[in-house]
């Protein structure tokens, strides 16, 4: 018996070593390689052929929970990461509002393993928005321990476009949307248009407005993942030049608005606001003068993004 009880010590300590939680961690600059948790790792479907949607899942300590899902920003040749990163960045935030964290991996990536031919062939906004939908009506399927049916959405920059859409679209089970620095009325064409304008080296490679069309014409008429411009393949903005545009009059739960007055996009955010107000949305805007575009960077507006949020959870 008493061997058989050490035995127990020994495989239950393993079994629990084995299964341990996702754990929070803020990054300065560069995230380091994380090993993922097995039991924090699930997988879905896709409707298309290819690999299966992997997503990452944190649950907090309470019987009852909304999920937040957070989509983070975008990636370009030299920083393709996983999105594991923005899950731990926040993950102590919600789980301390006792909100779940769960974040889309992108296709071609799986933890620390990185395909880059599959990554590039599909990286676009529209196939991001389409993986996170699939994962959506997945957990609506089959709906974790303990999940609710809400939902939070926590977007930065390219990942604001992202939770802007699935809000309209999942408005019956939305409680909240935060947009960090990717709330936007424009087309892509003049966001980055003005991004380069704000770049002096950008700048002198876009000399004339004229060059810069033809350059994006061209990614229109050759749709390519092969090909590149302003670091993005002329796919991705072929993909984001034909984004839809946001039905405002479908943001009926809170959405908060965090925007840089530094930032190359304000006037751009500036215009959603009075757009979505103007078609009866709930809006909150938070302008900050001093503020750029990285949100992450300044942690008392990342705090003061999660007290708005907690006043709409009580």
């Amino acid at each position: 018996m008493k061997i058989l009880f050490l035995l127990s010590l020994i495989t239950g300590g393993l079994a629990a070593a084995a299964s341990p939680e996702i754990t929070p961690f803020k990054y300065v600059d560069t995230p380091a390689p994380y090993e993922i948790p097995a039991s924090s790792r699930f997988t879905a479907k896709r409707d298309a052929d290819g690999p299966d949607i992997v997503y990452y899942l944190s649950k907090p300590d309470v019987s009852s929970y909304p999920i937040a899902i957070v989509c983070t920003g975008s990636t370009s040749r030299d920083s393709i990461t996983s999105v594991i990163d923005i899950h731990r960045y926040f993950l102590q935030e919600f789980l301390d509002l006792g909100a779940a964290v769960l974040t889309v991996e992108q296709w071609g990536i799986d933890e620390n393993k990185v395909n880059q031919e599959e990554f590039w062939n599909h990286y676009t906004r529209t196939q991001r928005l389409i993986d996170h939908k699939a994962i959506i009506e997945y957990l609506k399927s089959n709906p974790p321990v303990g999940w609710n049916g809400n939902f939070i959405f926590l977007g930065a920059s390219e990942g604001g476009p992202l939770v802007t859409t699935l809000t309209t679209l999942y408005q019956d089970c939305t409680i909240a949307t935060i947009n960090w620095s990717g709330a936007g009325a424009w087309n892509w064409r003049e966001e980055l248009w003005a991004f380069i304008q704000a770049e002096p080296q950008l700048k002198a490679e876009n000399s004339s407005r004229e060059i810069y069309d033809a350059h994006m014409n061209e990614t229109l008429r050759n749709p390519t993942p092969n090909e590149d411009y302003m670091g993005m393949t002329y796919k991705y903005h072929a993909d984001a030049l034909t984004y839809p545009d946001y039905e405002y009059s479908k943001i009926h739960t809170p959405f908060l608005v965090v925007s840089g007055a530094l930032d190359s996009i304000i006037a751009s955010s500036d215009q959603f606001v009075e757009k979505a107000l103007a078609a009866g949305a709930n809006i909150t805007y938070f302008r900050i003068g001093d503020m750029d575009h990285y949100v992450r960077k300044r942690p008392e507006i990342v705090e003061k993004s999660f007290e708005w949020l907690k006043k709409q959870l009580n």
